[in-house]
């Protein structure tokens, strides 16, 4: 038992918190569970009565739980390099579809301060006579509420990420500030699981921004939570998500701006129809000859190893069929016969990461920084996806907290 708490209640609640927040088992904070599980047992609840409790997902023990875990870190304008990129490039690009209202979705937006620095950024850039609209979701209720109350403290605020955009008013005691009535009065606030599709009375999206939340999901779940985001965009609509949370483009979309932004498109119709079908040419007849025997075969040559994208194309592959442990093997012996190989590591490092072997995960990506670091920044790095070297410098930069982006 972990201190004198019933093994089978932990593990319980451990499988209530993931199934419902999408959370890898090592993202789930446990003495967070088991503070929760310990303050319902003080008040004199019995085993058999939280176990049977927690067989509902939607019980009040079950909300107490994800509430536990959930990680609400947000400030206004983080990674301001989003809102200038919608300003100059996304938004332009929206208003030239002809539409008469700018609608953003801000998924995960814990107590509101990027739904509120997202509604600011179209409102500032939106031109007379189009509307703008911005919606955000979070799982947990009481975050919603703090949104809505539209007052935040200094911890909101950082040097990072400066005001892009008129946003709030400073309070008399200039340590609190109040978000503008007009950037309140676009900005609604619902509760939403990205497990689950986005409702049809929310209609479609020029803009979603859903960032540093898909970190802690699991492989299945994040794919799961992506293909429902991407399926409420408007066709050109924009996909924002945080730096190290995909490695590569996701289904159905195709990348928009430099690769360290992780900004995805959806096609416009018509944009990626397939190819039209190609012929098999008929055969013609060939007359027979005759037939000499076979000649000797040469003499054994050694195989040249496979070359770095062939292996990382099967690490690819065997991921998607679920056997990560032969990803790792196929990703280990990469590494180590191309240690200059960048997609390799960060493969290998996210992998690490999502198996919940942190440790071996930041000696990978230390070492992807450091050979990143080598290149020119616009140096092209062959792989799967051909990206330049700044791209796998911003990834472990993120990963390794070094704040180079915010």
């Amino acid at each position: 038992m972990s201190g004198g708490l019933d093994p089978r209640l932990l593990a319980r609640a451990r499988e209530v918190v993931a199934a419902t927040t999408g959370f890898r088992d090592d993202a789930i904070a446990g003495e967070a569970l088991e503070r929760v599980v310990r303050a319902e047992m003080a008040r004199g609840r019995a085993v058999g009565e939280l176990l049977g409790e927690l067989l509902r997902p939607d019980s009040p023990l079950a909300a107490q739980l994800v509430r536990a875990v959930l990680v609400g870190e947000t400030y206004f304008f983080r990674q301001p390099e989003h809102f200038r990129f919608l300003a100059h490039e996304g938004i332009p690009a929206a208003l030239r579809r002809g539409g008469l209202m700018l609608r953003g979705w801000s998924a995960g937006c814990a107590s509101g301060e990027e739904p509120y620095s997202l509604a600011a950024c179209l409102l500032a850039c939106a031109p007379a006579g189009v509307a703008v609209e911005v919606l955000g979701t979070d799982i947990h209720e009481a975050s919603l509420e703090t949104a809505r109350r539209a007052t935040y403290g200094s911890w909101s605020r950082r040097e990072s990420a400066p005001q892009l955009f008129p946003l709030y008013m400073v309070e008399a005691d200039g340590r609190h500030v109040t978000i503008h009535p007009a950037v309140r009065r676009v900005t609604h606030f619902a509760p939403a699981n990205l497990l689950a599709p986005p409702l049809e009375r929310w209609g479609h999206f020029d803009v979603i921004l859903c960032r540093n939340v898909l970190t802690y999901f699991s492989t299945a779940a994040r794919d799961v939570a992506i293909a429902h985001l991407a399926s409420a965009l408007v066709p050109g609509g924009l996909l924002m998500l945080g730096t190290v949370e995909v490695d590569r483009v996701p289904a159905g979309l195709v990348r928009e701006g430099p690769p360290e932004l992780q900004a995805f498109r959806r096609p416009l119709p018509g944009e990626l129809s397939p190819p039209p079908p190609v012929r098999a040419p008929v055969p013609r007849p060939v007359p027979p000859r005759r037939v000499s025997p076979p000649p000797p075969p040469p003499p054994a040559l050694v195989a040249p190893p496979p070359m770095p994208s062939r292996m990382h194309l099967d690490a690819l592959e065997r991921i998607e069929e679920g056997d990560e442990p032969g990803a790792a093997a196929v990703l280990e012996s990469l590494v180590k016969q191309a240690p200059d190989y960048l997609p390799g590591l960060l493969e290998l490092a996210l992998l690490r990461e999502r198996g919940g072997a942190r440790d071996a995960a930041f000696p990978l990506m230390r070492a992807l920084r450091a050979r990143a670091c080598q290149l020119p920044p616009d140096a092209l790095v062959e792989g799967p996806e051909a990206l330049p070297a700044r791209f796998y410098q911003a990834s472990a930069d993120a990963y390794l907290n070094l704040g180079t982006l915010e």
